[in-house]
């Protein structure tokens, strides 16, 4: 972690990855797929995210639903898996199901019980998949907003989903501290005038995109009050 961002007006956070632990809407089908379970989480989570961003430079209106089940069907096929209705509704229905990591909730009502900063998600995810996965996972009711980028008709890293979160509080850019897992989606961030940190759980601690890099890193979530607090600022 380094240095205090105290100023911050808001708190808004990336949401698959972040918030939601993809490999997790895979878990829930482990006994039908045994070991093409990590596999298959992979695949599907890197092909979401390809399929996102060749959809935003082609133009292709659709959202992250749709897309989600499109890469899906080709990671199950590249795998060699057999087309089956049943598993694909199965894993379709876990990534609405995708739990929380572990160091989420505490850090959310830590910052709730600071008060005086409103929280919200900011997810290339289509508006009924935010709902489902925030009220399943039981945080629906610690923020404030879910924001997702199905209004602009396009996809983190594109500026017009990041200015989705200073426009919904009034707020300038820099005054909202964007907390995100991807290097990429910190990257878009920072570039879109954003105070982005960089979410390092694997401890990797050797970032990308240097051109725009992460106000600070931190390792967990439960680093993320602290960071934020008066008395980080006062010291």
């Amino acid at each position: 972690m380094s240095g205090s961002l105290a100023g911050a007006k808001a708190i808004v956070l990336s949401g698959h990855g972040t918030v939601f632990d993809s490999a997790g809407a895979v878990r829930f089908a482990a006994d039908a797929l045994g070991e093409a379970t990590g596999p298959l989480a992979a695949l599907w989570e890197a092909k979401r995210f390809e399929y996102a961003w060749m959809s935003q430079l082609t133009g292709r209106r659709t959202d992250l639903w749709e897309l989600t089940g499109e890469a899906l069907d080709h990671a199950m096929s590249a795998l060699g898996l057999p087309a089956n209705p049943l598993l694909r509704a199965r894993l379709m229905q876990g990534m609405l199901q995708a739990p929380p990591f572990p160091d989420v909730r505490p850090a959310l009502v830590a910052l709730r019980e600071a008060r005086g900063r409103p929280l919200a998600l900011l997810s290339n995810a289509s508006v009924s998949m935010l709902v489902a996965a925030a009220k399943a996972g039981g945080l629906y009711a610690l923020f404030d907003a879910l924001l997702s980028a199905e209004p602009t008709g396009s996809f983190k890293p594109a500026p017009a989903v990041y200015a989705l979160a200073p426009a919904r509080f009034g707020l300038a850019p820099a005054d909202i501290l964007y907390v995100s897992a991807h290097p990429w989606d910190v990257a878009g961030a920072a570039s879109a005038g954003l105070t982005a940190v960089w979410l390092d759980r694997a401890r990797r601690g050797r970032g990308e995109f240097a051109w725009a890099p992460p106000a600070a890193v931190i390792a967990s979530l439960a680093d993320l009050p602290a960071l934020v607090s008066d008395t980080a600022r006062a010291a």
